[in-house]
């Protein structure tokens, strides 16, 4: 029985890369760094030889985003679209979202589009959100609610 989310993992190409992408550009924080190797990786990952590095970042609700690099086997070149099979996206709720575009533009957050709005029954603005990718193509979408 399923008791609760625990976290949700991308696969980085380079750790430090990535945890300072998301610490820095993001503002989240680093709750933990790991490396591990051995029987119960290649167990979990069905890899003979796994050997991973991992880092953790959060904004202390207690979901956290854990950001993996494969030192064996190697990750391939990657590359998933939006609308794949497969494809998956970590969803962030913002606030001023048009600040949060502009300030994190200037750092390197490469965004598909500006923020999109989305209008109530009424006319209403009622949501605005964008996607992004981070350093290695993993999903980001940024919601701010009216």
């Amino acid at each position: 029985m399923l008791k609760s989310f625990f976290h949700t993992g991308f696969v980085v190409r380079d750790i430090d890369e990535s945890v300072r992408f998301y610490s820095e550009v993001l503002g989240m924080r680093i709750a933990g760094r790991t490396e591990r190797q051995g029987e119960f990786v290649e167990q979990v990952l069905a890899f003979p030889g796994a050997h991973i590095k991992g880092g953790f970042v959060d904004m202390g609700e207690g979901h956290q985003l854990e950001l993996i690099q494969y030192l064996s086997p190697r990750s391939g070149p990657g590359g998933v679209n939006r609308n794949d099979l497969g494809a998956s996206h970590l969803a962030f709720y913002v606030e001023d979202i048009d600040r949060f575009y502009e300030e994190t533009s200037q750092k390197g957050l490469t965004y598909n589009n500006p923020p999109a709005t989305m209008y109530d029954e009424h006319g209403a603005v009622a949501r605005k959100a964008c996607y992004a990718t981070d350093p290695d193509g993993n999903w980001l979408e940024f919601v701010e609610i009216f």
